[in-house]
């Protein structure tokens, strides 16, 4: 039998409670990116709990499933919807979200790829990953300040009243947070830090309930490598596909073969994204409370 038959047939064995445990644990992480999300808005644009959780579960899933990319404008689209308020102000926020998420899963990435750069005898590969650990940590701290005040000064030059001065205006009003409150910036890049820790257990979960012995740091990589795999390949198929490619490659590094980790992956993508459509399903169905129509 190949190696995929074998790793197919190993599905036979495969324990359904853990991976149900792994689905429940990535639902509830979502509450931490209500949280992140919150802290990046200012006091009276903030969301209710249960509805800021949504959003971020559904603009996950619009991101999984909508082909070539596409899911990044409907995520736009629902943050827009959301928050109620325009375009550039809305598309602000969810570069930000996107920014510190982005950054964090980066900086959590790295510091995997060193952990097992050092457990397989190659220090110079985890010495290199963690400098680019620190690296991406400075430029996740002052890349957004330094946007905003670029888009204050911009605006600035623009004629008042002019929609570029409203544009730039309220782009730089998205990315405020950053620059004006930096405690609240500090804790919304630990809560997003914290969702990849519910998001790594849960990971842990399924791959254990697969029978597939993948260690924290190795998952660690592999979902950035999937990420990055998903970036720059376009799918039809939303980010099936080369996200399963990525992350199969990244799990290479922590010794699991590659016919066995492109089912883990596959398994994988269809539980979180069936996850995180169940958590999103409330704002993709719009019964969610909307933040400014008194109901």
């Amino acid at each position: 039998m190949s190696a995929a038959g074998d790793a197919l047939a190993a599905l036979a064995d495969a324990r359904p409670l853990p991976v149900l445990a792994g689905a429940a644990v990535y639902a509830a992480a979502f509450a931490t990116r209500s949280v992140r999300l919150n802290l990046l808005l200012p006091r009276d644009e903030r969301l209710p709990f249960l509805r800021g959780a949504s959003l971020s579960a559904a603009a996950t899933f619009l991101l999984q499933v909508i082909p070539f990319r596409g899911g990044e404008v409907a995520s736009w689209a629902a943050y827009r919807k959301a928050l109620g308020s325009g375009w550039a102000r809305s598309g602000a926020v969810f570069a930000l979200v996107k920014a510190v998420d982005s950054a964090a899963l980066l900086l959590v990435g790295l510091a995997g790829a060193a952990v097992l750069g050092v457990r397989r005898g190659a220090p110079v590969l985890g010495a290199l990953a963690a400098a680019l650990v620190f690296l991406g940590a400075v430029s996740l701290v002052l890349a957004p300040r330094a946007a905003g005040t670029l888009l204050e000064k911009l605006a600035d030059r623009f004629p008042v009243g002019s929609r570029r001065r409203r544009a730039a205006e309220e782009t730089a009003g998205g990315l405020a947070i950053a620059r004006t409150e930096p405690g609240r910036y500090a804790l919304s890049i630990a809560a997003s830090l914290a969702f990849l820790a519910g998001h790594l257990v849960a990971l842990l979960l399924v791959c254990r309930g697969l029978g597939v012995s993948a260690s924290l740091a190795g998952l660690a990589f592999a979902s950035l490598t999937s990420i990055t795999t998903a970036a720059v390949i376009p799918s039809p198929a939303g980010t099936f596909g080369p996200m399963e490619s990525g992350f199969a490659a990244g799990l290479l590094l922590d010794g699991v073969p590659l016919a066995p980790g492109l089912v883990a992956a596959a398994l994988v993508h269809l539980v979180t994204t069936a996850t995180a459509g169940l958590c999103g399903l409330p704002l993709l169905l719009g019964r969610t409370t909307d933040r400014n129509d008194g109901t």
